[in-house]
């Protein structure tokens, strides 16, 4: 109960501190590298309970992302949403502690890593994966790829021993202009630590190919209602990208 109030009480103060006009951004800087915070409810107390998880240590693997790695977390519905099983199957016993907030963006990942969530930590291994929301709200290649290796040397700079697995934005379905942008990030950022001894990279895209076109099946948001397009892999395709991680990171072969 003291635990829980004392997160209630750090996220009273986050939401204070916003409206008190602590993000603002000016015009004219790069929305994408500059630290900023959301006013979301859910999200501010998240943070309050990741910074207390932060402090009770122990983590050797650290998950840092948007929706795809928050949905880790979820147990359900079934059958399509099913993923709790595959963390605990791939990642769990590997100490892991997953930072996926739902709706992040490269600015959003900066803000919460300069503000306690991953205090104190040395983590033998951190994968990200994270962009995707900013190339869907029309950020350009340019500032994403910033974003991106922004991200990047801030957990290097604050876990300086940890080996980074840096995952390309999956392919979508939402459009071509946002798929060409997501390519052209993944590019870039890939070619920025190819000759990286600290940050590893691994494109997950050709799990999600079948003859050369975006396996819809491998995606849920299609079920969810009319007009939603293929963006976060479904149990299976979360399973397959697990196993790549897993065999990336152990050596853990897919089956």
């Amino acid at each position: 109960m003291k635990m829980l109030r004392l997160i209630r009480l750090a996220a009273t103060l986050v939401v204070f501190a916003l409206r008190a006009g602590v993000a603002q951004v000016s015009s004219g800087e790069n929305v994408a590298v500059t630290p900023l915070p959301r006013a979301t409810p859910w999200w501010v107390e998240r943070h309050a309970e990741k910074v207390a998880e932060a402090k009770r240590g122990g983590v050797d693997l650290l998950f840092v992302g948007d929706s795809i790695t928050q949905n880790y977390e979820k147990a359900g519905p079934a059958p399509d949403e099913v993923f709790l099983p595959i963390w605990d199957e791939f990642f769990a016993p590997h100490h892991a502690m997953n930072l996926g907030f739902s709706g992040d963006e490269t600015e959003h990942v900066l803000w919460r890593l300069g503000h306690g969530e991953v205090d104190g930590l040395a983590p033998r291994d951190v994968v990200v994966m994270i962009g995707t929301n900013n190339t869907a709200r029309g950020q350009t290649a340019e500032q994403v790829s910033a974003g991106v290796i922004a991200v990047v040397e801030e957990i290097r700079i604050r876990m300086p021993n940890a080996h980074v697995l840096l995952l390309g934005i999956l392919p979508s379905g939402i459009s071509a202009e946002k798929s060409a942008t997501d390519s052209a990030v993944n590019s870039a950022v890939f070619a920025h630590y190819g000759g990286s001894k600290a940050v590893r990279t691994l494109d997950l895209a050709g799990l999600f190919f079948k003859d050369r076109q975006l396996d819809v099946n491998l995606f849920y948001d299609p079920k969810l209602g009319p007009g939603r397009l293929p963006l976060h892999p479904n149990t299976v395709g979360q399973r397959k990208m697990a196993q790549a991680v897993a065999e990336a990171l152990h050596g853990v072969q897919a089956r």
